[in-house]
């Protein structure tokens, strides 16, 4: 029963502050709490301020995989507060996904993004929280409590399922619209073939991070059972 207590807690710990971030973003954009104009005509960030453009913002601010990894992070976790011990095949892998996901955004963003931006005011925190607290905590309850033994091998494929949906829905709205979400993925400055490259690499890596994570799971199931074992 401790452990189960435990377990909700830091369930609930890690929704909060994954809403924390994602929910501070999404107020932000809705009622234009920080006006901000894109420089850059074929990045996002153009729509009318105030209440005329809200809907053009939020549209804008879904097209992030930040935007689109935290929600499913605040959507997972709320779940397993609610229910720690959720089961079931297409649960494991929004879970796996969100913890698959959230550490390509801290990773890809201290990498490729966080040394030209400059984020301003709550968005200098909210980006604090969707890029560095929330991936930090949502790997690290995943390795305190779980839940254990569904991260295989099978895992490592079927959470590509949502990475590859937002890419294919970013360059399609690129190739429609002209705006892309970030600078590594603008085809209209750097062209399908440099882009189509650098986003190869990144599944090769994201990969690799999810055998990892599959290594880690069976690592940490194994310890476990021996520890029943030994109590038994």
């Amino acid at each position: 029963m401790a452990s189960n207590t435990t377990a909700k807690r830091l369930f609930g710990l890690n929704a909060l502050v994954a809403w924390i971030g994602f929910g501070g973003q999404f107020l932000i954009n809705l009622f234009d709490i920080i006006p901000y104009t894109q420089p850059d005509p074929t990045l996002l960030g153009h729509s009318a301020a105030g209440w005329p453009g809200a809907i053009g913002r939020i549209f804008d601010s879904m097209t992030y995989f930040t935007n689109w990894s935290n929600l499913v992070v605040c959507i997972s976790l709320t779940a397993l507060f609610l229910a720690p011990a959720r089961a079931g095949s297409i649960f494991t892998t929004l879970r796996n996904s969100g913890l698959f996901m959230i550490t390509m955004t801290g990773i890809l963003y201290h990498l490729l993004i966080a040394p030209y931006a400059n984020p301003e005011s709550w968005n200098a925190l909210t980006s604090l929280f969707e890029h560095y607290i929330t991936p930090a905590t949502t790997v690290a309850v995943w390795v305190i409590v779980g839940p254990r033994g569904r991260f295989t091998m099978r895992e490592t494929l079927r959470i590509y399922a949502l990475p590859l949906t937002w890419i294919a829905f970013a360059l399609v709205r690129g190739a429609v619209q002209g705006v892309y979400p970030y600078g590594f993925l603008n085809v209209a400055t750097l062209g399908y073939p440099a882009v189509l490259t650098l986003v190869v690499e990144i599944l090769i890596a994201g990969y690799v991070i999810a055998l990892l994570f599959a290594a880690v799971d069976r690592l940490l199931s194994r310890g476990r059972g021996a520890s029943v074992g030994a109590r038994a």
